[in-house]
């Protein structure tokens, strides 16, 4: 873990994003107009999480929201130009190779280390945690976030 969250670190000093902010980048530039549903569901999380990290990535001016043309109820996203230029600059993210490795494993694998997981997130009082993008960041409360601003 030491090895994965220093190569984090590293991404978010030189590309000031995130792992999973990266991660979200390299998927849209993948398959541009998803929505933040697709999204949840190529990076294996939760749609609020997903929610999250692009409405960080829209407020930095790497991606845009619009309505889909072929179904005006619904919004899809896209890189920008200075969404596209990070990337061309940026390595490979971590979560790339760690659902690439997922993929290569046998179906009762896959349960198992599941199950695995499980067990020691309960023995280790943590089963109850809501659930984040890898090497994302909390979002701090509105009063935090003025307050680191003010310093």
């Amino acid at each position: 873990m030491r090895g994965l969250r220093s190569a984090a670190e590293s991404v978010e000093r030189e590309l000031s994003v995130s792992a999973a902010q990266l991660f979200v980048l390299r998927e849209l530039a993948n398959l541009p107009d998803q929505s933040v549903k697709d999204l949840a569901t190529v990076t294996m999380t939760t749609h609020s999480t997903v929610s999250q990290v692009v409405g960080q990535l829209i407020s930095k001016r790497l991606v845009t929201r619009t309505t889909d043309k072929l179904d005006g109820r619904r919004s899809v996203l896209r890189l920008t130009r200075q969404g596209a230029a990070l990337l061309r600059k940026a390595p490979r993210a971590i979560q790339e190779d760690l659902v690439d490795g997922f993929a290569l494993l046998t179906p009762s694998q896959r349960r198992g280390l599941a199950t695995g997981l499980e067990k020691w997130l309960t023995a280790s009082g943590l089963s109850g945690a809501r659930p984040t993008m890898l090497f994302d960041k909390p979002l701090l409360p509105v009063r935090k976030r003025a307050a680191q601003k003010r310093k």
